[in-house]
């Protein structure tokens, strides 16, 4: 078994991590609740299907707007539940649409301008309209001046009422709308997937791990899907403070039980017999392995036969890593383990944090003999041998902009720890080899990038080249080819999908021909679903970075929704699995078989 995992802030993902999101058009009917019902307004409030068109006027794309951090419990409102998000219960209580400033958004229903610039944060500037004939009302924060509006003032649905800016005020750093939607007492905060009409599983297949949601690992189902998020009150308590968390908190608490790893969160018997699934469907391509709510974040066993998630099925069962027979799903998930943690590439050692003292622990499997590491309360990450391990530590407190972070590399048992790198705003991407880390650093007064390597054995930097801020940085198999996306810059040429050959001397980028979500099948051929926002159902493309061409995998269609990009090829590249979405539930563990 095996769980191979970069630290939090890698930019890379390789194998495994552990998110969601859906959509339906027609069965969802959000209404607020009865408690909204005492406002000052005497309007009765009106159920409808998402009655909330997007705020901009312009369809997503790399040249206009795209999703960024959706509502709810994400892993990056977990860290900060307590500092950012601790005045609304600790989740992100609004959903962020990446724009650049000076984007034109608009009202997204018929209302009546409240405030501007009133208490609601989100600065440099924010507006509040309220809908009282729907018994909401809706947020713009981050916004790039005070809207040219008045409060009482009357709007219309898709008129243009404010211009997008940036949280760091440069226009550069974090350029992007925060919108939320609010009962009109302005204090509870729901989910706009539920209340804005758009395909929300189409418009979230650009990015990755960034949208993870935490998991609360005494009931890992929860609050895994865009949809099944809670509503946000502020000034309420924290709702998401778990004692059990997926992914690790690495932070010391003072009154917490030592985690040995994990598997203390159920007092379940491991000799459980596995849990029998239902019926099972099938598609035009692919076939349901686990059906339901099940399994967000899977991966593949290293023998591509197996498909592998974390889970607890029922009462009676394990909270640990489960797996299902690709070939054979109707046996049923088989409990693998309950050891839980960051495993080394060679599986001989599992890292895991001891939060009463606020170390990590690295366990040698075969004899059991622990070592405690004090990584600053950073999650580590295995060197390619497994032979060390690395960790970035940075002020949690410091602006994010210009934050400075210390690269640590040490051996396997914490021995010889040493300083790699000490910079601002540097992030490691990847391996590229046992010695050698892809590394990007953000030029000071401006989005761009510059790419380089950093050797471990003496510290030399090697410069690559520098270009527009990289995303979704993916390593084909043999470490050759890096694809990345590039987006919202003012120049269009440089937006899109771009190649990079890093055995080449001097590497050039070169445009692909689609954007949209991509993984790696093997060293030359890379899988993807464009971005249509219209589409009805996902489908995959294979293009081949050697030969320049492009072919569909499943010409018939696959009849599938991925829900939050959340999928996977096998190590062989015979197979996908993926996590579906139909209508606003999950539809379970579907694999689409690849037939050349």
């Amino acid at each position: 078994m095996s769980l191979k995992f970069l630290p939090t802030r890698f930019i890379l993902v390789l194998t495994a991590s552990l998110t969601i999101l859906v959509v339906s058009s027609q069965l969802f009917s959000a209404t607020p609740l009865a408690a909204q019902e005492e406002t000052t307004t005497q309007t009765t409030l009106v159920s409808l299907e998402r009655p909330f068109q997007l705020p901009f006027a312009e369809p997503p794309g790399p040249d206009t707007w795209l999703p960024a951090q959706p509502y709810g419990n994400t892993t990056g409102a977990y860290r900060q539940r307590f500092t950012t998000y601790g005045a609304s219960g600790g989740i992100h209580f609004g959903v962020d649409l990446s724009a650049p400033c000076g984007t034109e958004a608009v009202a997204m229903a018929d209302g009546i301008v409240f405030a501007i610039d009133g208490p609601f944060g989100s600065p440099p500037h924010n507006l509040m309209i309220d809908h009282p004939q729907l018994g909401y009302a809706s947020m713009y924060g981050h916004l790039l001046q005070a809207p040219d509006l008045l409060p009482g003032q009357v709007v219309k649905q898709g008129q243009v009422v404010a211009l997008t800016g940036d949280t760091a005020e440069t226009c550069y750093g974090r350029p992007h709308l925060h919108l939320e939607i609010r009962d009109l007492s302005h204090v509870t905060k729901y989910n706009p997937a539920l209340l804005i009409n758009a395909n929300w599983h189409n418009l979230n297949l650009i990015g990755s791990t960034s949208r993870d949601f935490a998991r609360n690992l005494e009931a890992p189902r929860q609050w895994q899907s865009l949809y099944d998020q809670p509503e946000a009150r502020t000034g309420g308590p924290i709702i998401n403070d778990f004692a059990y968390v997926w992914p690790f908190d690495w932070r010391k608490k003072e009154s917490t039980l030592s985690l040995t790893p994990l598997s203390l969160v159920v007092s379940a018997s491991t000799e459980a017999q596995p849990t029998q699934p239902g019926p099972l469907a099938t598609s035009p391509a692919g076939r349901q392995i686990m059906g339901g709510d099940c399994c967000t974040q899977p991966y593949w066993n290293k023998d591509s036969n197996q498909v592998r998630f974390l889970d607890r099925p029922d009462a009676n069962s394990p909270l640990g890593i489960w797996g299902v027979d690709a070939s054979q799903p109707e046996a049923g998930p088989q409990f693998i383990t309950e050891r839980l943690g960051i495993y080394s590439p060679n599986n001989a050692y599992l890292a895991y944090p001891d939060q009463s003292k606020g170390v990590t622990v690295i366990e040698r499997l075969a004899d059991g003999q622990t070592w405690e590491i004090d990584t600053q309360e950073r999650s580590p990450n295995f060197t390619p041998d497994s032979q060390g391990i690395m960790w970035t530590a940075y002020d949690d407190d410091a602006p994010s902009d210009n934050r400075e972070e210390t690269i640590w590399l040490a051996k396997v048992d914490g021995s010889n720890p040493r300083v790699l790198l000490k910079d601002r705003r540097s992030d490691p991407v990847t391996w590229l080899a046992d010695d050698k880390l892809l590394m990007v650093r953000r030029v000071p007064g401006s989005s761009d990038q510059t790419l380089f390597t950093l050797s471990l054995t003496d510290g030399r930097q090697t410069e690559l080249l520098q270009l527009p801020q990289m995303r979704s940085l993916a390593l084909s198999n043999d470490r050759r080819y890096l694809v990345y996306y590039v987006s919202l810059q003012s120049d269009s040429s440089k937006n899109g999908t771009w190649l990079l050959d890093l055995q080449s001397a001097k590497p050039q980028p070169k445009k692909l021909p689609f954007f949209g979500a991509y993984r790696w099948r093997d060293n030359e051929r890379l899988i993807y679903v464009p971005l249509d926002p219209n589409a009805s159902e996902h489908t995959f493309f294979e293009y081949n970075a050697r030969t320049g061409q492009s072919r569909p995998l499943f010409p018939g269609g696959t009849g599938l929704t991925i829900a939050n990009n959340d999928w996977r090829i096998s190590p062989d590249g015979t197979k996908i699995v993926l996590v579906a979405a139909s209508g606003v539930k999950l539809d379970g563990l579907w694999v689409l078989d690849i037939k050349n």
